[in-house]
């Protein structure tokens, strides 16, 4: 029997007939044999794509095929719908962060296999001002080096592009003051990049704070204070067990449900990858909002 009476995959047909075709041939197999029923959708536009999200909400399953992008697009809809399918992400994106959080293997095939024999994850979900982001939303140098990426590279190159705009911009960047309320408590703060976290992962790093869970009803806020190697060597210095956030001079770590940020002037705000808000903004958790299908880890 199958394990889902009736999945959706959805698709970007804009990327070109050959890698299209590459990609379908490596899921449609594996993930069809645990359907009932599959309907396959290719999009041409991003409002096409939404309106097939909506369309997609009699699914139990529906299978994202993209990017960080992508599924941010996905959740501006699909949150709205009242009894939302079991979210299936399948990495076919340049950076494919979010999917990296959930441990969703980064190969097409792999990845396909693991999530329709794995199990179901409720992952909290992020609202900022009127909108929503799953992994990331970020001021500062983020969202300057996410705005100074040369498409040309980006399309050459890929997810090296980003390393390249970021180091650019790094020793370009100068701090500034972010006024931060946190569940009620408020901090005055200098930092070159400020960041609030959902997921694990940005532009393929993995994020040096193991504690950071998109399943546990809160946000993680990071901030970096300094463009220097120090602050570099301390961000680097998060994942090691024996230290401790509090005991550094350039990187602070908050955790809260509820976070207003506002700056002396505005900043842009790149949520996923995606620049069009400016602060001031309101960040608040939604959790276990979202389910997702992802990899068992005792298979």
């Amino acid at each position: 029997m199958s394990r889902f009476n009736h999945g959706v995959l959805l698709f970007n047909g804009q990327a070109g007939q050959d890698s299209e075709e590459e990609a379908l041939s490596l899921v449609v197999p594996v993930i069809a044999t645990h359907c009932h029923k599959l309907t396959i959708v290719q999009t041409l536009s991003p409002d096409e794509f939404k309106q097939a999200c909506m369309d997609a909400s009699y699914a139990d399953v529906l299978f994202i095929m993209g990017g960080d992008g992508t599924l941010h697009t996905a959740v501006q809809v699909l949150e709205k719908i009242e009894n939302l399918p079991i979210i299936g992400l399948l990495p076919g994106g340049t950076c494919n962060d979010f999917a990296r959080t959930l441990d969703i293997p980064p190969f097409l095939k792999e990845a396909a296999e693991a999530i329709v024999t794995g199990v179901v994850q409720d992952v909290d979900l992020a609202q900022i001002n009127d909108g929503l982001f799953m992994n990331f939303a970020g001021i500062g140098l983020i969202a300057d080096a996410s705005e100074n990426i040369n498409p040309n590279l980006k399309e050459k190159y890929g997810k090296l592009s980003y390393f390249m705009s970021a180091l650019q911009t790094f020793s370009q960047t100068e701090p500034f003051s972010i006024h931060l309320e946190i569940d009620g408590t408020t901090y005055s703060e200098e930092a070159v990049m400020l960041l609030v976290m959902n997921g694990k992962s940005i532009g393929t790093h993995r994020f040096p704070l193991d504690i950071i869970n998109p399943s546990d009803g809160q946000l993680d806020v990071v901030l970096i204070q300094a463009s220097t190697m120090a602050a570099i060597r301390e961000w680097f210095s998060l994942n090691q067990p024996d230290i401790m956030p509090d005991d550094l001079k350039n990187v602070t770590h908050y955790t809260g449900k509820h976070i207003v940020i506002r700056t002396d002037e505005p900043k842009k705000v790149d949520t996923d990858g995606e620049i069009y808000l400016e602060t001031p903004v309101e960040i608040t958790v939604k959790p276990k909002s979202v389910r997702f299908l992802v990899p068992n880890k005792n298979n």
